[in-house]
């Protein structure tokens, strides 16, 4: 019977060994976790600190689950060496080793804590990262034990914008500070990120753009922080959300090959025989991923390598980001801006309608008439559409109608105004606007035709 033994109970590690089930009903699965949970969502964990939820909701398999999957769990275990020669792991505090014939690291990440002055000195006095429960409980007990009533949120990426929106929940004023000049920096260009800056700021957050922290003020609890420029900022908490970075260490010290993740093949096997990785803590073709989508797909691949049923290679995952904040609609996906990975004119062609009023941003990118990216901001309708053509062919009145940017033709001379080529949509035109042969407005149809 082949042991495999999972590093981490996250939803690569919990998937991995889901789909090795399902392909083996006889495999001896077991799963090692430093946390003291069974699996949970970490999207909601900034809801777990303004009580819109509790733990036992943020659960996603329940113990049960497990029982019937026969998949062995073991909580609150740290794993502090691996011994690959021997096919060992060792746990910490204890001599006697266990034995795998599969081992799959799947240890995630953790945040990353910029070069900030004072700011490790400072964690548990009023700086806090959050990435797991405990984490979210201890933010919780720290507001409510100093009634903290100002908190600063270094970081203005999806997870600084839904942890800014708890904690103003919580009643305390609110401000995200962001490095870059625009609000998610990696998900949206710069148009999209000013409406979301106004719709957030509209929510009662400040926002704080092209911003650098130099310094975390305080000494035996936070006072605010300092930025490069000089301004400062008064608070009792800073929430530094700048992103994350893999969990290698363990990986590193086994002499497995790293980078910033554990380096893997198209089939996910490290450069160690019989020890594979998954999830946030890889690298594959120079690149990381720390999104859902790439760990779930990640956990069909791995499963099937384990198993010797090399079937299915990995190419890399497509992003997509969306924002979970009650009253926004914002999912961006694949290349969102071609100038970040090409010419513009070799091939690409933008589609993009912008309703300000609406609060509204539809952005199509394409290559070669392939969907490469979009943004849709205020829409949710097209989202179904976008991700299951990504990197397909498409035909343009098909996207057109399932995203809702029109051509709108002058029934008297045939001009043809594209919204996807104008700064405003047709219904925005000022009503004394007029056609190239002087035809009201109400000459114009739209194409292609509503159903």
């Amino acid at each position: 019977m082949m042991k495999v033994v999972i590093i981490g109970n996250g939803v690569a590690g919990t998937f991995a060994a889901q789909n090795i089930r399902m392909l083996d009903k006889e495999a001896e699965i077991k799963i090692y976790s430093l946390e003291n949970y069974p699996y949970y969502t970490r999207i909601k964990l900034p809801e777990l600190i303004s009580e819109q939820v509790t733990i036992e909701d943020l659960i996603v398999f329940k113990q049960e689950w497990y029982n019937t999957k026969n998949i062995k769990t073991t909580l609150g275990k740290k794993i502090n060496r691996i011994h690959p020669e021997h096919k060992h792991v060792f746990f910490e505090g204890e001599s006697e080793p266990i034995k795998y014939d599969k081992l799959i690291i799947a240890t995630g990440s953790m945040p990353n804590i910029p070069t900030i002055k004072n700011a490790n000195e400072m964690i548990g006095k009023g700086v806090f990262t959050l990435r797991n429960i405990d984490n979210a409980l201890e933010i919780k007990e720290y507001i409510d034990k100093n009634k903290v009533s100002k908190a600063i949120i270094i970081g203005g990426g999806l997870l600084g914008l839904e942890l800014a929106k708890q904690i103003k929940n919580c009643r305390l004023d609110t401000t995200v500070v962001e490095f870059f000049p625009r609000l998610l920096p990696r998900q949206l260009d710069v148009d999209c990120g000013g409406m979301l800056e106004k719709v957030i700021e509209d929510m009662g957050i400040k926002v704080v753009l092209s911003a650098t922290t130099e310094e975390i003020l305080g000494e035996e609890k936070v006072k605010g922080i300092k930025l490069k420029d000089g301004r400062e900022f008064e608070a009792e908490i800073v929430l530094i959300q700048a992103g994350i970075r893999a969990t290698i260490d363990l990986a590193r010290q086994a002499g497995l090959e790293t980078n910033r993740g554990i380096i893997v093949n198209k089939y996910l096997e490290t450069s160690v025989e019989d020890v594979y990785a998954i999830g946030d803590c890889i690298e594959f073709n120079n690149q990381t991923w720390g999104i859902i989508p790439a760990c779930i797909e990640q956990s069909k691949i791995i499963a099937a390598s384990v198993l010797g049923k090399k079937t299915v290679e990995y190419q890399g995952t497509v992003p997509i980001n969306t924002l979970k904040i009650v009253g926004i609609d914002l999912t961006s996906v694949g290349v969102f801006d071609p100038e970040d990975v090409d010419q513009v004119g070799a091939g690409w062609e933008i589609l993009k309608a912008v309703d300000k009023k609406g609060n509204c941003y539809k952005k199509i990118v394409l290559k070669d008439n392939k969907l490469k990216g979009a943004i849709l901001f205020g829409e949710k309708k097209a989202i179904p559409y976008v991700n299951k053509n990504m990197e397909s062919e498409i035909q343009e009145d098909e996207l057109r109608k399932a995203v809702g940017i029109y051509k709108w033709k002058c029934e008297g001379c045939g001009y043809v105004y594209d919204e996807a080529k104008q700064d405003l949509l047709y219904k925005d035109l000022p009503e004394e606007w007029k056609c190239k042969c002087g035809s009201c407005k109400d000459d114009f149809q739209r194409q292609p035709p509503e159903e």
